[in-house]
């Protein structure tokens, strides 16, 4: 990949500019000559095999060469448009004093946004008329999956060949989930007590280093119909960052491929309206009127640090939460509480802090509006306390982020429906369904997911109030039976299924579940090792500050 090549001459080119300080003529000849070095396909492609050959030390060579295939020229193009572009790179060192570009200043921002916040209203009682919202995330559905082959393959992927122990609704391995698995809960669900189901995104299986558009494109087809054939309840989608061709790539205003099919996949779902808005950048806003939910699905790959087109602009990319504080302000205005539907939770080593502190402000602003955010990607059953912005108050509100319903992260195959009070519209307790493996290989004629716990029961919870989960996490760190409890859940396993959580596993998930905001999860977590954030950091610093060009 080119990558590396890259990197290294655009940082020589800046150390070298800032030291002779060159005017802005000199400082643009600079930068065109590295531009014309650069550019050159002899030295991208040995640069590309040099990365190729280090990879395959460690991974398979077919892998190492797909990956640099896929991701190499889009993230190569996006630094050299950066990083070698003389109009950003001249004015930053001093050479030239125009364009100018003004950094952000989130404290102005906070306090614009903050300015006219009403009085925050306190968590109200709940009653006993309730009503159901079903979450179902990452499913990851493998359609080359094979039953009786290989789970430990030695390969990223696996249960494709081979003799071995795939069992036939799934295996906690590298495997991603079978087709018949996603009927299976396709059966059971349409039986539950349903208002509406969101779908929050990841459908392809994890052979990311062979993916194509087309191929993905076409499992979510599949699933989509699966959902057409067996659900009549109302269903609000997303996208994840695997739906995206390459995964995390989204190119605002250049998307035309992907929307336009997904526009034709789920405008009978969303309305004409909604999917109108949806096939400009992927987020849209629609009301759900059966339960007076105002459902707002993001596309937060705007905010996902891997995707490479925001290197040159991260700055509120699409003007989506510039959209998203309209949404609410409309929202707040028709007294209708809403659901903010994600792929990515704030505070994942994936999702950029900066844009998170952004969106933290909006949630801050709006959580008298705001019932619930539902997100995905992680796997893990977790959650993310949303701080407060305002002295001496409770925290402002909860990220949830679902288990999968894919088993790639050694998990259960799940599944969760959030209980809301319908006179109130706040939760009143979550239920987190698992399919049990251990025990549902053993017939291959159906396959039923079970209630493995309610948060209200397993965690001994007074309510789903915001500062009730904050104790959760202080339990979690305090706690050690809390604490492997929760371990267990997080992984969406049995307790005889999962290792031990010592005092450093217990501070890893506080750390992760008290912060909303991945720079303040490394702060918090700095004795569990630099490097489960380093690759994080290095991608925020690809992308760097947002700003703002002034002509």
């Amino acid at each position: 990949m080119r990558l590396i090549f890259t990197i290294a001459l655009a940082v020589l080119a800046l150390q070298v500019t800032a030291r002779r300080k060159p005017d802005c003529l000199q400082c643009h000849a600079i930068m065109d000559a590295l531009k014309d070095a650069i550019g050159s396909n002899s030295f991208l492609d040995s640069g590309a095999d040099i990365l190729v050959g280090l990879c395959s030390l460690f991974e398979h060579h077919e892998v190492c060469q797909g990956l640099v295939d896929i991701y190499g020229p889009g993230y190569t193009d996006n630094i050299l448009a950066k990083f070698l572009n003389a109009d950003y790179i001249c004015p930053k060192i001093g050479s030239c004093a125009h364009p100018e570009y003004l950094l952000d200043n989130l404290t102005q921002y906070e306090q614009q946004v903050l300015q006219d916040m009403p009085p925050i209203q306190p968590w109200p009682q709940v009653g006993n008329d309730t009503f159901f919202v079903l979450q179902v995330t990452d499913m990851h559905i493998d359609f080359f999956y094979q039953v009786g082959s290989e789970v430990d393959c030695n390969y990223p992927l696996c249960c494709r060949s081979g003799n071995g122990t795939a069992g036939y609704w799934g295996s906690r391995a590298s495997c991603d989930s079978p087709p018949q698995t996603a009927i299976a809960f396709l059966q059971q669900i349409k039986t539950l007590p349903i208002s509406f189901v969101v779908w929050t995104g990841d459908n392809p299986p994890h052979d990311v280093w062979a993916y194509e558009r087309e191929k993905e494109m076409n499992v979510t087809k599949k699933i989509t119909q699966m959902f057409k054939d067996y659900l009549e309840v109302p269903i609000f989608p997303i996208i994840g960052n695997h739906d995206c061709f390459p995964m995390d790539f989204f190119q605002p205003g250049h998307e035309q491929v992907l929307l336009g099919n997904l526009t034709e996949l789920w405008g009978e779902w969303l309305g004409p309206e909604q999917i109108q808005q949806f096939s400009v950048n992927g987020y849209y806003s629609a009301l759900e009127p059966t339960t007076g939910f105002r459902i707002i699905g993001l596309n937060n790959q705007l905010g996902d640090n891997m995707n490479g087109w925001l290197i040159p602009n991260n700055t509120d990319p699409a003007g989506m939460l510039a959209w998203l504080r309209g949404e609410l302000y409309q929202a707040e205005a028709n007294n209708e509480p809403v659901i903010i539907l994600g792929h990515l939770p704030h505070g994942d080593k994936y999702v950029d802090s900066t844009w998170s502190r952004h969106f933290r402000t909006l949630v801050n602003r709006f959580q008298n509006t705001i019932r619930g955010q539902f997100f995905g990607h992680t796997h893990q059953d977790e959650f993310f306390v949303i701080h407060s912005l305002i002295p001496g108050a409770d925290p402002a509100g909860v990220y949830f982020a679902a288990p999968s319903f894919g088993t790639y992260s050694n998990q259960n195959p799940s599944f969760r429906l959030y209980e809301y009070d319908v006179k109130t519209h706040h939760l009143v307790n979550i239920h987190q369904y698992r399919l049990p493996l251990y025990s549902a290989n053993q017939n291959t004629e159906s396959a039923t997911f079970e209630e493995a716990f309610n948060f209200k029961d397993e965690y001994g919870m007074a309510d789903m109030s915001p500062i009730s989960f904050s104790k959760l996490a202080d339990q979690v760190l305090n706690d050690e039976t809390v604490g492997q409890t929760f371990y267990a859940n997080w992984l969406a396993q049995y307790p005889f299924e999962a290792k031990k959580c010592d005092k450093k596993c217990q501070k890893y998930l506080y750390c992760r579940l008290s912060n909303d905001v991945f720079n303040d999860v490394f702060a918090c977590d700095e004795e569990a090792g630099f490097g489960l954030y380093v690759f994080g950091l290095l991608l925020e610093s690809l992308q760097g500050q947002w700003e703002y060009l002034i002509e």
